[in-house]
């Protein structure tokens, strides 16, 4: 029950594209003054640090959230509404060596009047959850500096099973607002649990936002399915027409994948009931823009690796050529100017 450990996936590109989708969300929510409820069922420990041992054993926060902030610093491009907000709100984070997870970018958007519920089962992510909760907020001022900022909401935090906190939380008193799904899915039996906690939780409050994160993988491709055509099925049962989305990324292609190992994980999907007008038109644009992104980073990366392997093909080329006499120490020094132009242009 316990094994899943969010640290060792922190920042990775499943966390970028919920984020992403989250924060356009509170944006949405946070257009009218009326206040607005946010239950997040599976929050974690809310900050994670990305010098973790364990971060930096998978390496996904290096090659996902440090990567596109770093091209996006360095780049000038358009970036799309809803990465644009979520690259800011990361940001002071991120210079501070922490990556914020969907509690504190929710704290972030709270106002007076508003409500935020985090429920979290696993021991030690929950003891984590409760300290990082009591830390300020930290936000970007516009000379680009830190500053820190106390936040007018007190979360309720939940240490009990997230389906069991849902049923008793819903409706809630202030009826406008967002439930936030994403576990672990770990076991196939998660599947079911979400499907029947999210149908009771809509039965309950069918105002509310539910978006449901979902992770896409080859051995789980049936229980996915299943999950979310019994969901939409539900959800236009009623008299009320409910409109629901289904966005889906994908990072790898999932037929040239390993069969044999065991990272069938190929992408990620947010299905979401009652979603925000424009919501899914914006996070197919930065879907497209995100993978832009990775695609001129990965070209860049790939360029230097490819001068590094002609740099290294030539000093060995030169090795040989020097220990069979072919080559004297004057011609090698001749060869500075050029080896001195691929370091610099390796290095830009």
């Amino acid at each position: 029950m316990f094994s899943y450990q969010h640290e060792y996936h922190a920042g990775n590109h499943a966390d970028i594209f919920k984020h992403v989708c989250l924060t356009l969300i509170l944006e949405s929510l946070c257009k009218k003054d009326k206040p607005f409820t946010v239950i997040d069922m599976h929050a974690g420990s809310a900050l994670y640090a990305l010098n973790d041992e364990r971060l930096l054993k998978t390496g996904e926060a290096e090659s996902g959230i440090k990567k596109l902030f770093e091209f996006c610093s360095i780049h000038s491009i358009t970036l799309p509404e809803g990465m644009k907000e979520y690259l800011k709100a990361e940001e002071p984070y991120l210079k501070n060596g922490l990556y914020a997870g969907s509690p504190e970018i929710a704290r972030l958007y709270m106002r007076n009047g508003d409500a935020l519920f985090l429920t979290e089962m696993h021991p030690q992510a929950a003891k984590n959850l409760e300290e990082n909760m009591k830390m300020t907020l930290l936000r970007t001022r516009e000379d680009g500096s830190c500053a820190e900022e106390k936040c007018p909401v007190k979360p309720v935090i939940k240490i009990e099973d997230s389906y069991t906190a849902l049923n008793a939380l819903t409706p809630p008193k202030i009826k406008r607002g967002l439930i936030l799904c994403d576990p672990s899915y770990e076991d196939a039996s998660d599947y079911k649990k979400v499907t029947e906690a999210i149908k009771n939780a809509h039965k309950k409050w069918n105002t509310a936002v539910i978006a449901v994160w979902y992770p896409l993988l080859l051995r789980r491709k049936n229980e996915t399915a299943q999950m979310l055509s019994s969901l939409e099925d539900y959800v236009k049962l009623g008299l009320n027409q409910v409109q629901t989305v289904r966005l889906e990324m994908a990072f790898k292609n999932p037929n040239e994948l390993d069969q044999d190992s065991n990272a069938h994980l190929y992408g990620s999907g947010m299905f979401l009931i009652n979603p925000p007008w424009q919501v899914k038109e914006k996070m197919e644009t930065q879907s497209k823009q995100e993978f832009s992104a990775a695609s001129a980073a990965l070209n860049a990366e790939e360029e230097k690796l490819e001068l590094l392997l002609q740099k290294k093909q030539g000093l060995e080329n030169e090795a040989v050529r020097l220990l069979s006499g072919e080559l004297k120490f004057r011609d090698i020094d001749d060869n500075r100017l050029a080896r001195a132009q691929t370091d610099e242009a390796i290095n830009d």
